[in-house]
């Protein structure tokens, strides 16, 4: 059987720490010369400098900021391509590595937050909000607010109606406004959406959402305004004539309240306006 020379292995034992060395100093001047391309913002020469250097040194885990920063200056929000893609999965890899080390990092966190939600990684993205929430929860009325956003973004409208209704009351008329502003805009322009049931549950949410923000608000012109477009929207759905013809009224009874609710809020604006000098 061979026998590996000891000679040999004893070199290997003694040159690995060199080897080691070497690799960092090597490491080191990959990142440098990233950097270099980063200021100059030739950001397409600088990623794979960086990757590099994490090759050469696994350790040096700050690195893994650059390497993330480079791929988000690459990334286009919204293009659809492969390139682009691999842009956003880079970012997104980098910041988690880095994070794993600098969790501390307040803008990094923002970062990632951002290119979960880009990415349609809504699920990561509510996780990871649900994770700061437990770390530091003086901020979970802040925390909570991103997820209504990313739960609307999502066209998770139920879930972002449930949230809503768990907000400090003086919160809620904004919140339960989105959602209905957002269901109104989906049965109004996705092409998409032709299910009758689906269109009619949504419908419902949107009124029962902006119902309850102006039973919290009753004058919010906006829900007003919204509660009437849905309602039209909701006889749009119905065949029976009779309820159709009760909900265009009650829509039109809305329009009348917002447009004079207008009126008057412009008037006191008015009274309250310094009176120019003659």
């Amino acid at each position: 059987m061979h026998r590996p020379n000891p000679y040999l292995v004893v070199l290997l034992l003694l040159t690995a720490p060199v080897l080691s060395g070497c690799g960092k100093v090597q490491a080191r001047a990959e990142l440098k010369k990233g950097n270099t391309f980063y200021q100059q913002e030739s950001y397409a020469k600088a990623l794979p400098l960086f990757q590099r250097g994490l090759e050469l040194d696994p350790g040096a885990t700050f690195a893994w900021r650059s390497v993330g920063l480079t791929a988000l200056a690459l990334y286009r929000p919204g293009e659809d391509n492969q390139k682009n893609k691999e842009y956003e999965q880079i970012a997104i890899d980098a910041f988690e590595n880095y994070l794993e080390d600098y969790p501390e990092d307040a803008k990094v966190r923002e970062y990632l937050l951002t290119m979960y939600v880009n990415a349609k990684q809504f699920d990561k993205a509510l996780g990871y909000l649900d994770q700061q929430i437990q770390a530091d929860p003086v901020r979970k009325a802040e925390y909570e607010g991103m997820k209504m956003n990313i739960l609307t973004q999502a066209g998770r409208l139920d879930q972002a109606a449930q949230l809503a209704q768990r907000a400090p009351r003086d919160q809620q008329p904004q919140l339960l406004y989105s959602v209905g502003v957002t269901a109104w805009d989906k049965l109004f322009r996705d092409p998409t959406l032709t299910d009758p049931a689906a269109r009619n549950k949504l419908a419902d949410l949107g009124l029962n959402s902006i119902k309850q923000a102006l039973e919290i608000k009753p004058d919010y012109f906006e829900a007003m305004v919204y509660y009437n477009l849905l309602l039209r929207q909701k006889a749009n759905l119905t065949t029976d004539a009779v309820e159709r013809d009760r909900l265009i009224t009650e829509a039109t009874e809305w329009q009348k309240k917002a447009s004079e609710l207008r009126k008057k809020q412009q008037a006191e604006q008015a009274a309250q306006a310094p009176k120019q000098a003659a």
